[in-house]
């Protein structure tokens, strides 16, 4: 499916940006990247990639700025239709908060979340799956259908 279709990737895990670059450039993806949210959104903006590889918590103390990020796009009218993939240790480190796209579209608009450590077969059916649905269906959100 890509037609040298653009992914940000918003990650603090160096290797883990790393790793997942080169897997997704070798599947022809053209992918840009930053550690820090607010780096982040200056590249959505300068870049308007197709979709967004974002992490949950970012800095050693651990702040769920991938949230916030979530919120901030989908209140902003020129990205609120970008798909977002986030990245998650905390349903596999803590699985009781088990965050779901289905169960949690009130508190986080994303359209699809994947555990680390990734598993990059399960990353490229995320990433094909998300390109090929082109607008999130948290477009409109917070309002309701």
């Amino acid at each position: 499916m890509n037609e040298k279709s653009k992914i940000l990737i918003i990650e603090d895990d160096v290797d883990l940006v790393a790793a997942m670059k080169k897997m997704l450039e070798n599947k022809g993806y053209e992918v840009i990247f930053d550690y820090d949210p607010d780096k982040g959104y200056e590249k959505l903006k300068n870049e308007k990639p197709d979709m967004i590889i974002l992490d949950v918590m970012f800095g050693s103390k651990g702040e769920s700025q991938g949230f916030k990020f979530a919120n901030k796009i989908r209140t902003d009218s020129q990205f609120s239709g970008t798909p977002v993939l986030m990245l998650t240790a905390i349903n596999s480190q803590n699985p009781f908060f088990n965050f779901s796209p289905d169960t949690d579209n009130e508190y986080l608009p994303v359209d699809a979340f994947l555990d680390k450590p990734v598993q990059f077969n399960e990353l490229f059916l995320k990433v094909e799956q998300l390109l090929r649905q082109k607008i999130s269906k948290w477009k409109n959100w917070p309002e309701k259908e």
